[in-house]
């Protein structure tokens, strides 16, 4: 049996989804995660997993679609479970990521500990690695991953997850730890693998050639008042050759870029306000310099992304993936989840789901998939 197995059930019985889909994990995990759609009831699922699987840690996570075996799939249940032998696994709950994150660095700090990482090594990135799975809505994803990077004495531990959702209800989101529930906190899964790991990033843009300066912005809100000395929209229309009114219909397909690292981060924005800035989903900081991007064809780049990852591996043997909604809502518009579902399907034991926002190591990004492989 694999040391990672996962399973995904479209009934929507709760109680009879929740038995579909523990019917194909692990009968003694040592991790268990759970991805739902709203369609079923948060609490319910919570109280059947962690009743049935009391014994480990389980982590659960409302979503704006899921990920299966056989690629995406909407209104659904996802889940994952992780075997005794996969590793060791120690996960702890922040209450409020929101207002108060530093109140838990203790408690997160005392986690990573109790595994065996070692906080002051100079590879950090050789010491494990960290899922976290913060709650949508609250604008806290940035403040979350800098308590968990604070612990560390050396950058590069390796962080990977994705905000929770709500079927784009945009009320409330919600993640659970072992039963705990919150709509303004998080999760931090801290993990050291007997099996190797590879991370994979995929956007589907590239440059138009077009570089904005951000000239007045405040990120802690994530809205760029200001581009090139001139209102947000203003300019971000008239690069686009559109009108300031038609802006919004063209920022799923036509994002900002921000080079880090040599690596293009997708910032997205999502709403022009009645003054022509223009609110994101994630932080732009005053002073950047980024680019307007346009879309490549999904398809292909999928196939050259999952052509990379797989031939990281001699033997593959799971992968957790977080999609983000606006990709989502681009593959629904074009039809394209037949498609991309042809390739996703022949990665094994594939679990996951469409987030509200993507984390990678000290980046919230945004447009973005994100797969993490276990295997040798």
């Amino acid at each position: 049996m694999s040391d990672i197995l996962s399973a995904l059930s479209t009934t929507r019985d709760t109680a009879q989804a929740f038995r579909e889909v523990s019917a194909q994990l692990h009968k003694e995990p040592s991790l268990v995660l759970f991805f739902t759609s709203t369609i079923h009831s948060f609490e319910q699922l919570t109280s059947y997993f962690n009743e049935k699987y009391s014994n480990c840690d389980v982590v659960g996570v409302t979503t704006t679609g899921e990920i299966g075996p056989q690629g995406f799939s909407q209104h659904s249940l996802s889940a994952q479970s992780y075997s005794k032998d996969f590793g060791q696994v120690q996960a702890v709950l922040m209450n409020n990521i929101e207002k108060y994150p530093i109140f838990d660095r203790t408690k997160v700090l005392q986690s990573a500990k109790k595994l065996g990482i070692r906080l002051e090594s100079p590879q950090i990135d050789k010491e494990g690695l960290a899922f976290i799975f913060p709650t949508g809505l609250v604008a806290g994803e940035e403040k979350m991953l800098s308590i968990v990077n604070s612990i560390f004495h050396h950058d590069g531990f390796p962080i990977f997850g994705g905000t929770a959702g709500d079927d784009e209800k945009f009320e409330k989101t919600i993640v659970s730890l072992n039963g705990q529930q919150t709509d303004k906190g998080g999760v931090v899964v801290f993990i050291k693998p007997y099996l190797e790991f590879y991370i994979q990033k995929e956007n589907i843009f590239k440059s138009t050639g077009i570089e904005l300066k951000i000239t007045k912005a405040d990120p802690e809100k994530r809205i760029v008042y200001e581009i090139n000395n001139e209102s947000a929209a203003r300019v971000y229309a008239r690069a686009l050759g559109v009108s300031e009114q038609q802006l919004p219909r063209y920022f799923m397909k036509n994002p900002l870029g921000r080079c880090f690292n040599e690596e293009l981060l997708i910032a997205s924005p999502f709403r022009v306000e009645s003054n022509g800035a223009i609110a994101f989903y994630c932080q732009v900081y005053q002073d950047a310099v980024v680019e307007l991007l346009e879309p490549r064809d999904p398809v292909e780049t999928l196939q050259t992304t999952l052509a990379t990852f797989t031939s990281k591996f001699n033997r593959l043997e799971g992968v957790l993936a977080c999609n983000c909604i606006l990709r989502k809502l681009q593959f629904q518009e074009e039809r394209l989840f037949p498609a991309l579902n042809s390739e996703l399907s022949q990665l094994p034991n594939l679990a996951g789901f469409s987030s509200y926002g993507e984390q990678l190591n000290k980046s919230l990004i945004n447009q973005t998939l994100i797969l993490i492989g276990f295997g040798k």
